[in-house]
């Protein structure tokens, strides 16, 4: 849950507790040094076993600077997400598709060459087709992502997020080459996105999330995405339903390993 940093007053959605003084504070200001911790002095004087802690009262607190205060606020959000950095660089990525020549062709994800290409596995994540496949894929990872990263970690979730990016990708290009014989690239990062959605709805299923403006318990909202893509999977649309499958399989694997360790925040 987000808390204010004690020390410059941004609400940082996953924020660090000092153990010398027992505040919260954001990403830039979570070591002692950093927020001009009390405690930290005192605390290596005394012996290790001591376990003093010092009230909030005794931190000296930053006077803000109300022409950076904004600025500040949006990169200590950034650096404090890996979910916010991975949209930032699916921008970024979206914008040199228009401006680098062959900047889509090196990185999107080709189905007969990933021998020859391997890097793509990966690289078409932060590939899309226009503004419209962008903006959907980052609301959801918007939304999804720091949910789950709250709940298992950034370490974790960015795992999740690239492995089941990567086997979404195998399976898209078993499915093109077996299956339908044509040669299709692919870009974007939906299989990713949907290892995070069975992740999350393994971990968290009380979660209530609206579909087509309907409320759903996530289960039930990614068997209906699910359902729907086995029923579309042989339309002949331009949508990668294949990689979108099995990002749900290694989304899946990963709650059920997670849930059976007991490593994630409930």
């Amino acid at each position: 849950m987000s808390k204010e940093c004690y020390y410059c007053g941004f609400r940082d959605p996953m924020p660090f507790t000092c153990k010398f003084c027992g505040n919260a504070y954001c990403y830039n200001h979570r070591l002692p040094e950093s927020h001009n911790c009390p405690g930290l002095l005192k605390y290596k004087s005394k012996s290790s076993d001591s376990g003093i802690f010092y009230k909030r009262d005794s931190v000296v607190r930053r006077k803000p600077n109300p022409l950076l205060n904004s600025f500040n606020n949006i990169i200590s959000a950034i650096k404090s997400s890996y979910s916010l950095t991975i949209l930032i660089l699916a921008i970024v990525s979206y914008l040199l598709q228009y401006i680098i020549p062959g900047y889509s062709y090196y990185f999107a994800l080709s189905p007969f060459d990933i021998f020859s290409r391997p890097w793509t596995l990966v690289t078409h994540i932060f590939l899309h087709s226009g503004p419209i496949h962008l903006l959907f894929n980052m609301m959801f990872l918007f939304f999804l992502g720091p949910e789950l990263e709250r709940r298992i970690g950034g370490k974790k979730f960015l795992t999740v997020f690239f492995i089941s990016g990567i086997i979404a990708a195998i399976g898209y290009s078993l499915w093109s080459v077996f299956i339908l014989k044509q040669h299709s690239t692919a870009v974007g990062a939906s299989g990713a996105l949907f290892g995070i959605f069975a992740c999350l709805a393994v971990l968290a299923p009380n979660i209530v999330i609206y579909v087509y403006f309907i409320p759903m318990k996530i289960p039930y909202a990614l068997i209906f995405f699910v359902l729907l893509d086995i029923l579309l999977i042989e339309s002949g649309d331009l949508v990668a339903r294949s990689a979108h499958l099995s990002g749900v399989v290694a989304g899946l694997a990963f709650g059920k390993h997670l849930k059976k360790t007991g490593r994630y925040l409930r």
